[in-house]
């Protein structure tokens, strides 16, 4: 499994090469200064998605009220919401197609700015008083006027695990909210007091009544539906799969086989997309046939 870490490329949403300039962005001087480079771009975002043309990021002149992303290079990048009012050109797409039509680079950038933004979105009032805060550190903070109150955005981990047996099957559930015939591998937000191995051996037992033995972790990755971070683990499980915390519409193993059928297109169930990490999850475990 360690070999599987070492040889895989960065996942989808990941990989930026960005300079978060996170001590300078705080002065007020070099944000400004930043801020009227003539080089400097902003991303724009709507509800309806993120803005494209031709195939690349839309960028344009950074708004007043654009959040700085970093450096990329030595330009400036910021993002900037456009719900209020949207570019006269290019078009919106979603987070998911960007994943496939966009380089790792500029889909990456993109789920930065999406899960900034939509934070900016959902906390413009105080958690802790109800005033309206207001935004400070460039667009990563917010503060309270009134009470002082410092929000952060928030990032919410979720475990998701691959669990095989001693027979070589591999668990995969599905959500009857899902596209007829899609699976996955198992999931779950972890919960306050839990480590990430506590929380992969819940998840797994509620959501399927497989136990499992110590999970190790496997890779991470960005999730901006709308700020999740999936970090995913590698388990050894047994028991009989039965849907059991009302999340899963059906849970069962799979035999090497038809996950292989699944993966070419073929037989009679769809894996999660490539983009995902469940998908890499899933591809590891069938390139190594133990």
């Amino acid at each position: 499994m360690a070999e599987e870490r070492a040889t895989q490329v960065p996942l989808a949403f990941s990989g930026a090469a960005l300079d978060r300039s996170s001590i300078d962005r705080r002065d007020a001087a070099w944000m400004a200064a930043q801020r009227s480079r003539a080089e400097a771009r902003s991303l724009m975002l709507s509800e309806r998605g993120l803005w494209v043309e031709d195939g690349r990021l839309l960028l344009v002149a950074p708004g007043a009220d654009a959040v700085f992303l970093g450096l990329v290079g030595d330009r400036p990048l910021f993002a900037g919401d456009a719900t209020e009012g949207e570019p006269d050109r290019g078009h919106p797409a979603g987070l998911r197609e960007a994943a496939t039509e966009l380089s790792a680079e500029e889909a990456a950038l993109g789920a930065y700015a999406a899960s900034l933004l939509s934070w900016h979105r959902r906390h413009r009032f105080c958690a802790n008083c109800g005033a309206p805060t207001e935004v400070v550190d460039a667009g990563h903070e917010r503060r309270c006027p009134s009470c002082g109150a410092h929000h952060f955005p928030r990032t919410d981990p979720v475990v998701i695990v691959r669990v095989v047996d001693l027979r070589d099957r591999l668990l995969l559930g599905r959500q009857g909210s899902w596209p007829q015939g899609r699976f996955s591998v198992l999931a779950g937000f972890v919960e306050p007091g839990e480590t990430l191995e506590e929380a992969a051996r819940r998840e797994v037992l509620e959501e399927s009544g497989v136990v499992v033995d110590e999970a190790s972790y496997m890779a991470s990755q960005p999730w901006p539906f709308p700020s999740s971070l999936m970090i995913g683990f590698n388990a050894l499980g047994e028991g009989e799969p039965r849907p059991g915390d009302g999340e899963l519409e059906q849970v069962r193993w799979f035999e090497r086989d038809e996950v292989e059928a699944a993966a070419a297109g073929r037989g009679e169930i769809m894996l999660s997309p490539p983009y995902s990490i469940s998908r890499r999850l899933i591809d590891g475990w069938l390139a190594d046939p133990g």
